[in-house]
């Protein structure tokens, strides 16, 4: 009796070896990781600023009057980018631009291509054709914009619209009015924006 009992104890002995060991089997054969190297990517560096931020610029360094003409520079900069930049130059929150001056623009690249806008009526309407895209190319990753304003002269308008945009706004002290940016009815202000957009990389 005692040696069927050993016999017994020995045999569930042995079973439960082999349950531990078939399980340990079970286990590393589902669950074993392998390192097999490491994955690396750099992301393309993106550059994008203008050449005159934070800069007030000029229509003109002296008074504007009918029979003016003038221009400014807005430099846009992608240098150093690794990804194509697609740009607008937009001209926002304008005041007091006489309503019979006309733009146009010409931007030229650093090989000295030109590309000039046609002649528009509004700073509005000029932003929708300042645009274009900067390649990733060595020494051709800026952009000079020139934009040219005329205030035409004609002595055969008899409209009172250059009288009306020639008119200091005053108190009745006498003092020019003030906007809420300390700009009077003679001062033409606006803003300029460059937005520049990474391209798609295909």
């Amino acid at each position: 009796m005692k040696k069927n009992k050993k016999i017994l104890s020995l045999i569930i002995l042995i079973a439960l070896i082999l349950l531990m060991f078939l399980a340990g089997y079970t286990f590393a054969r589902y669950y074993k990781s392998v390192k097999a190297g490491t994955a690396m990517g750099n992301i393309a560096r993106w550059s994008f600023g203008a050449g005159n931020t934070e800069k007030t610029i000029s229509l003109s360094d002296k008074k504007i009057a009918p029979g003016t003409n003038g221009n400014f520079v807005i430099e846009v900069d992608a240098t150093n980018s690794e990804v194509g930049v697609d740009y607008n130059v937009q001209f926002l929150n304008d005041k007091n631009i006489p309503r019979n001056m006309k733009f146009y623009a010409e931007t030229v690249d650093e090989q000295d291509n030109k590309v000039t806008t046609e002649r528009v009526a509004s700073l509005e309407e000029l932003s929708s054709k300042i645009s274009g895209t900067i390649p990733v190319q060595a020494n051709n990753q800026k952009r000079i914009i020139n934009v040219y304003w005329d205030w035409e002269f004609n002595e055969n308008d008899t409209t009172t619209i250059d009288n009306e945009d020639g008119t200091l706004n005053v108190d009745s002290n006498g003092n020019p009015i003030l906007d809420s940016d300390q700009n009077t009815s003679l001062d033409c202000v606006f803003d300029v924006e460059i937005v520049g957009k990474q391209q798609k990389v295909s």
